[in-house]
């Protein structure tokens, strides 16, 4: 117990799913209390009894074998957080570097051999990827401007949803670069990096539609202009934190399920892999997050960033939106966009080709 909260309080709220970590803690206390060992030193949890805990998880909660991991992974990063060397809080609240434990047990089961062992099916690799046809399906669903907004914020950086929900404009678009930078200021890179990217047209021109309309609707409203930024997603006068639920119970109700507030990133990735095959991996990779590109460390902070990197996934992040359009009533660019030939062929796409990958019209 107190290694779980120790974990929350030192290191959960810097991941990208806090949610997902409180929740994972709250399954293993309810199976410590279950089994009737709440006061379970960590070297409880040997290899046999995270199976025992696997096994109650799917029969008590129904747990998929992704599910299952993930939560298991929890532990294990509480735990190895616990034997880490590190700054911590004594009793009396005075700084000291240590660990709360020497040794931990390891984490031996992950999401196949769960899935073998407890004879389930096995998790799918790299997740749910949602066709054209599917994610316009689920476009049209959505009922309130703040989700409608979140979706074009979505397809158009690929973003995790933290970075979605926290994007201010103000802090982080700089349009004398043409660019937006994903990490807000005063947030630590951690391992779910946060990249600068080159702002696609269509995303700039929904910024520039958003906030004069937030503008005329602030004035009308209170007779003046708004002292401070008026932030993006907003719903009941109150500014969006996540939208987890929201997409959940829309992606349920339009007979697509499998999509969550992950699919926009996995959808627009593949999708561009798919439509655009000279944009590179690599390319797509640093758009992601996932790669920093060689020298740009030590460089960034004298030159600033170099938009024209990742020009190509720009021009095929509009081209994806614009072939996505074709399928959707909803509205996905304030301003009609076309790709000149030129653009076409440098990102190696053709619109009247049919798609490899899902319906696309």
């Amino acid at each position: 117990m107190h290694v779980m909260e120790a974990y929350l309080n030192g290191h959960a709220t810097t991941i990208r799913s806090e949610g997902q970590a409180l929740r994972a803690v709250d399954l293993v206390v309810e199976y410590l209390k279950a089994v009737k060992q709440v006061s379970a030193p960590l070297s409880f949890w040997t290899p046999s009894r995270q199976l025992d805990f696997a096994g109650w998880l799917n029969r008590t909660h129904k747990h998929s074998a992704a599910t299952i991991e993930r939560v298991i992974n929890v532990l294990g990063a509480a735990m190895n957080d616990a034997a880490a060397v590190k700054m911590r809080l004594d009793a009396i609240g005075q700084p000291v570097e240590g660990a709360i434990v020497s040794h931990v047990p390891k984490i031996v089961y992950q999401g196949e051999r769960i899935a073998k062992e407890l004879k389930l099916p096995p998790p799918k690799k790299g997740g749910y990827v949602p066709t054209m046809a599917e994610m316009a399906t689920f476009i049209d669903a959505l009922e309130t401007p703040h989700l409608r907004r979140w979706l074009i914020l979505a397809l158009n950086t690929w973003a995790r949803p933290e970075a979605i929900t926290e994007f201010t404009p103000a802090a982080q678009y700089d349009r004398r670069l043409g660019a937006i930078d994903l990490n807000p200021p005063g947030r630590v890179q951690n391992d779910k990096r946060r990249p600068t990217l080159p702002i696609t047209r269509g995303l700039a021109d929904w910024i520039d539609h958003w906030q004069a309309e937030d503008m005329a609707r602030f004035e009308q409203r209170y007779g003046r202009r708004p002292n401070e930024e008026i932030p993006l997603l907003v719903y009941k006068l109150k500014r969006v934190g996540t939208v987890k639920k929201a997409v959940k119970r829309i992606a349920d109700e339009a007979g697509v399920p499998e999509l969550t507030q992950y699919s926009t990133r996995r959808f627009m990735a593949t999708m561009v892999r798919k439509l655009c095959p000279f944009v590179t991996r690599e390319r797509r990779s640093m758009w992601l997050g996932h790669v920093v590109e060689e020298g740009s460390s030590t460089t960034d902070h004298y030159e600033g960033f170099a938009v024209e990197a990742l020009e190509d996934v720009a021009i095929a992040t509009d081209f994806v939106i614009g072939e996505l359009q074709k399928l959707t009533k909803t509205k996905l660019f304030a301003i009609e966009l076309r790709l000149n030939a030129a653009e076409l062929r440098r990102i190696g796409a053709n619109p009247k080709a049919k798609s490899r990958y899902g319906a696309m019209g």
